[in-house]
């Protein structure tokens, strides 16, 4: 195929650069005019006044080298008048020792220009927002600046600040919604040293959106600039009492009302951005904090649990009373305990699935074709996409789901979860040594906690592969299969090797893959930049097909009993807008479901005893039940609950945050039909916290 670094002209030149170029030359020439003139008149222009002209400079300087990078924006109207306006704004900072508007007007014209800062940056649906919201968005965003207005003694650094924050705001939540494809949720909070670690890998350009919230910016420090009289004649104490007072009807705005009742918020976390637009961004992200807690199924008791608990795992145990593969399995089991080597790919996914991506591509080669033998294969419903990969191990390690905690939580980062029954520590008491490994920073997802409280002995983490092969930027499968097949070597007890890989982490725009390994696919219809990072990540792809094959055939050399499974956690954040070119006007839980399922292999290098249950290990599934899943393979001692997860699977193949895949082979949104499951997590995950 031809090669697709091709130019896209929906890109801004990098010659429309020299519009703020001409701006800022322009605000400058005004700068040294208004000196000039003051000279005339034996003044000086204040050293206070040139400060508050800055940030105008600024935006403007900064703009300018994004569209000489060719990170621009192609939105020239927007590019112009966002010009305009940081001249203007600059201007009448010149004139901030004239007379102008009292200072209420100014506050309300500050507060609503904060608002359009923040919004404008990130929601490209203004006009869709209802009236109650803006209300609530405006009173809050009023409250908070008024508060910065007394507590910094009435001058305009303080709701200066307020509206920077607000901009920056918006400008995180315009990345977070293009690069993952989901709104800015609370529990966002506490991966913001994920975020941070991760964040170089991405390419970030000025979207129109930006371009207005920066307008609405310059405008709101330019009224800033304007609140510094009467600074001088307040009283310090009484306006440090207001500034509170203030904070405290955030306070209320934020605590009393319950958004949901009072506004009428909504918020599916499946499609989080339409509600974010529909409802603005505070209100939404405060509906969104005020519904973290987990809710207590109806008719919750331990009681009540328990015995749900207990029929589900009859079921089960009913099922299995049919066959002798599981008898003989425990006895394999008891007898030569194996390796359990479990590799959460990053990223991995089959887009074959995406009907060949209407070219051909057949997928990952290996994948489909070198593993007759597999013991289990098929598709892993998940509950994150374009990123959230803890979830997908806290869903695998404990045999939870996001279904019945919430989407927009990430356990690993919010609750303790040292009393949380899970696998590592089901295996220690087995003699087991658990590894868990990811050859990255300790502290993403908060895992250095996590996995000791989740019962790992150990946490191979960046430092412990430096110098380790690299592809994509990042360390290489390679390097973690062979890091396994050491400890594997090397241990005298059988290990337990949870792999957390990072090859195939975002962006994939990065060039550094070779040309010789890139597809060059097109889709019709697919933008330039979405089909360059198309055929880097497939590369990416290839990349753990070919380790994925080595490291089998490493183990088929080994007499050491290893039972390897290989899932992917979630897509890339682009393969919604494939699934949007190829899919369009379908069923929505099910084109959802589309990106919201990767691929998953079970495979032994030695003969399991009794072969496995298809029904139950086999077929199409999700990540909270692949666990329980792989220990039923093996001939693991199980607990009740994961018999319950098992016997479940009699009635629902899969479960995610979004739905259940029914034995009908459909998938069918989250209803009661799960209702005795519910019970039994919140018994093992809920009441344990």
């Amino acid at each position: 195929m031809d090669d697709v670094r091709f130019v896209d002209v929906s890109y801004a030149q990098p010659i429309w650069g020299l519009i703020p170029l001409a701006a800022c030359l322009a605000l400058f020439v005004f700068i040294i005019r208004h000196e000039m003139a003051a000279r005339k008149a034996d003044r000086h222009l204040k050293l206070s006044t040139l400060v508050w002209t800055l940030p105008h400079l600024a935006l403007l300087g900064g703009t300018t080298v994004c569209y000489a990078y060719g990170n621009g924006s192609p939105g020239i109207v927007a590019l112009a008048l966002m010009s305009v306006v940081c001249v203007l704004s600059g201007r009448l900072t010149l004139h901030r020792d004239d007379r102008f508007p009292p200072l209420p007007l100014l506050l309300i014209a500050i507060s609503v220009l904060g608002v359009l800062a923040l919004e404008c940056c990130c929601n490209a649906k203004l006009h869709t927002i209802g009236p109650q919201f803006w209300a609530v968005e405006l009173a809050l965003v009023a409250s908070s600046l008024c508060g910065l207005w007394f507590l910094c003694g009435r001058r305009g650094v303080g709701p200066a600040f307020g509206l920077v924050a607000l901009t920056t705001i918006g400008i995180v939540q315009h990345y977070v919604l293009e690069f993952r494809g989901t709104a800015i949720l609370p529990s966002d909070i506490f991966a913001l040293g994920t975020a941070l670690s991760v964040g170089g890998g991405y390419t970030y350009e000025i979207s129109s959106g930006m371009l207005f919230g920066f307008a609405a910016l310059s405008a709101g420090l330019g009224c800033c600039s304007l609140l510094w009289r009467g600074a001088k004649q307040h009283s310090y104490l009484r306006d440090f009492v207001r500034g509170l007072a203030s904070f405290g009807v955030i306070c209320a705005l934020v605590f009393i009302p319950n958004y949901a009742a009072v506004l009428g918020a909504q918020l599916d976390y499946w499609w989080s951005k339409d509600w974010y637009e529909r409802q603005g961004f505070l209100p939404s992200f405060i509906y969104a904090w005020q519904d973290l807690d987990i809710r207590t199924p109806n008719g919750y008791s331990d009681k009540t649990a328990q015995e749900a608990q207990a029929a589900l795992a009859t079921r089960y145990l009913e099922h299995t009373g049919l066959n002798e593969g599981r008898s003989a399995r425990e006895a394999q089991f008891t007898s030569q305990r194996p390796n359990i080597v479990i590799i959460q790919n990053e990223t991995f996914c089959d887009l074959s699935n995406f009907d060949g991506l209407r070219n051909g591509y057949t997928g990952p080669a290996f994948w489909h074709e070198g593993i007759p033998e597999a013991l289990a294969r098929g598709d892993l419903a998940v509950s994150v996409f374009g990123g959230g990969t803890c979830n997908t191990e806290f869903e695998f390690l404990t045999n939870g789901s996001l279904a019945f905690i919430g989407t927009a939580k990430y356990p690993f980062a919010m609750y303790d979860l040292s009393g949380v029954p899970s696998i590592p520590k089901q295996l220690n008491e087995q003699g087991y040594r658990t590894i868990g490994m990811h050859p990255n920073l300790a502290s993403n997802w908060n895992r250095d906690r996590a996995y000791e409280q989740l019962g790992f002995n150990e946490f191979l983490v960046d430092e412990d592969f430096e110098g380790a092969e690299e592809f994509h930027t990042h360390t290489s499968d390679w390097a973690t299969y062979d890091r396994t097949l050491e400890l594997i070597r090397t241990t005298d007890e059988p290990v337990f090797v949870f792999d957390v890989t990072m090859q195939n982490h975002s962006g994939y725009d990065t060039g550094s893959i070779p040309e010789e390994l890139l597809r060059n696919y097109r889709i019709d219809g697919l933008s330039a930049d979405y089909t360059f990072q198309l055929n880097e990540f497939l590369a990416c792809i290839d990349e753990s097909d070919r380790a994925l094959e080595r490291l089998m055939q490493a183990l088929k050399e080994t007499s050491e009993p290893t039972i390897v499974v290989m899932y992917g956690d979630h897509h890339p954040w682009f393969s919604q807008a494939i699934n949007d070119l190829l899919f369009p006007d379908e069923d929505e839980l099910a084109h959802s479901e589309r990106i919201h399922n990767t691929s998953y292999v079970m495979w032994a290098n030695y003969d399991v005893a009794g072969g496995i249950d298809a029904q139950l290990d086999g077929g199409s599934t999700s990540a909270d039940l692949l666990g329980a899943m792989t220990l039923d393979a093996v001939g693991a001692p199980l607990s009740e609950y994961q018999q319950a997860l098992l016997g479940s699977r009699l009635t629902a193949q899969a479960i995610n945050a979004y739905g259940y895949l029914g034995t009908d082979g459909v998938w069918h949104r989250l209803d009661d039909t799960l209702h005795e499951l519910s019970l039994a997590e919140y018994l093992n995950f809920g009441s344990r916290l």
